[in-house]
């Protein structure tokens, strides 16, 4: 390793400050915000840049705050919690336009203001590891280490429902009285606007002692209690309290989603009720628009656009997200909208939703992108506007790149704070036919 000084000048996409040594090559520094004096060691060289430890701070950021959580620099679950909270999404709003110019070559004609809402406790969706360590003598229930494959020992956690990130402990006490307490690798936490699920995916047949000890935490903590022996389909509901029906949340005054614990869902309701808001004023919707909804899930964009338009088309891989939306659009005596199981990373373009007219795309796809069923957009449906809801910059601005290239003009773009404190971006694009 090599000590030396260095002034930070920016901060990479993945939230590590960027300077320059001497001879001119960047490092990469986790720990260091823009504008800062540090010192650092450098323990990894590479051919292009290298990779450095921070050891000593000697002028700081006017935007550096102290993290609020304790073990903010060894836990992986946040990567920004020395930023101010309202700056962390400037910085991920100049990584967007930064993707968006190096790897698509374009910028909007304006963009969106940032969509804001809860920095703590707003985590509702998640996927907790679960270790039993010897040598620490408890279970571990949490996020993996910053630097390392281990599970960081951690006693709660601010992002988390509260729920669940005040009760970490009591977990991993239950856990470790389990006959199962080391055949049980993580936690699926799924949280409704009324209801924190905890289904718990086991590998070894609980006993009935094992269910008892369940259902009985479930019952004094007030969580739903699932466990999942094998694939998600053999998720079984344990424990409820009484009149309990199913896990749903509210996207608007009008309609109201139901979901399984296993099934994906946005991890921010705020941010989500927002976004959709967003996206439905930016597709300026109308009585007589047809839509298609790709990557609709289970119908989170679909049903509220279908409260405003003739009919509305949902496609998705998973068969089950499909039947779930189909029983949420009875549910809310939803009625002109069509839902079809198809794999839009190879599209079947002969089948009968991509053989009807729409006016309006909204495409919602995972990090990979959209780009297999672009082709078809453009050459074929040809929508008056699309909005794209992204997860990934970097797949975002290539695939609004072949847009642009296929006869559409980006019009809006803007970031969305779906995930305080972590490296996340989360962003949504306007794009209209010229």
């Amino acid at each position: 390793m090599s000590e030396q000084s260095l002034t930070i000048t920016d901060l990479s996409n993945d939230a590590r400050g960027v300077g320059k040594s001497d001879e001119g090559k960047a490092i990469f520094v986790k720990g260091a915000l823009p504008n800062e004096k540090i010192t650092v060691n450098v323990y990894k060289k590479h051919e292009q840049f290298d990779e450095a430890d921070l050891v000593e701070l000697i002028e700081k950021s006017e935007h550096r705050v102290e993290p609020k959580c304790q073990y903010f620099g060894y836990c992986g679950g946040c990567a920004l919690q020395h930023l101010d909270a309202e700056k962390q999404i400037d910085y991920k709003a100049n990584w967007l336009a930064d993707n968006l110019e190096r790897i698509g070559k374009i910028e909007p004609e304006s963009w969106l203001p940032p969509l804001k809402g809860p920095f703590w406790g707003y985590r509702y969706k998640a996927r907790l590891g679960v270790k039993h360590v010897h040598a620490k003598g408890r279970v571990l229930v949490g996020f993996r280490e910053l630097k390392g494959r281990y599970l960081a020992e951690i006693e709660r956690c601010e992002i988390l429902h509260s729920k669940v990130g005040d009760n970490l402990m009591t977990l991993s006490d239950m856990i470790g009285k389990l006959s199962i307490y080391n055949k049980l690798p993580q936690i699926e936490v799924a949280a409704s606007d009324t209801q924190v699920a905890l289904n718990f995916r086991v590998l070894a047949t609980p006993t009935e002692e094992d269910l008892a000890l369940l259902s009985a935490y479930g019952e004094q903590y007030g969580f739903l209690i699932y466990t999942q022996p094998k694939g998600p389909l053999t998720t079984e509901l344990l424990y409820a309290p009484e009149g309990f029906t199913s896990l749903a949340y509210e996207i608007n005054a009008d309609c109201k989603l139901s979901f399984a614990p296993y099934q994906f869902t946005q991890v921010n309701p705020s941010i989500n009720r927002a976004m959709l808001a967003q996206a439905i004023e930016l597709l300026e919707l109308n009585s007589e628009d047809r839509v298609l909804d790709l990557f609709c899930g289970i119908g989170n964009f679909t049903l509220p656009i279908a409260q405003q338009v003739a009919a509305v088309v949902g496609v998705e891989s998973d068969t089950t997200a499909i039947e779930t939306a189909k029983q949420n659009a009875r549910d809310n005596n939803i009625e002109n909208s069509q839902f079809y199981v198809g794999n839009l990373f190879d599209p079947e373009v002969q089948s009968q939703w991509a053989r009807q007219d729409y006016t309006k795309v909204l495409l919602d796809p995972p990090r990979s992108g959209a780009i297999e069923i672009l082709p078809h957009v453009t050459k074929v449906l040809k929508p008056e506007r699309i909005v794209y809801v992204s997860c990934q910059p970097s797949t975002l601005a290539r695939d609004i790149a072949y847009l642009v290239e296929n006869g559409y003009r980006l019009e809006k773009a803007g970031v969305m704070d779906m995930f305080p404190h972590t490296a996340h971006v989360e962003s949504m694009a306007l794009l209209v036919r010229k």
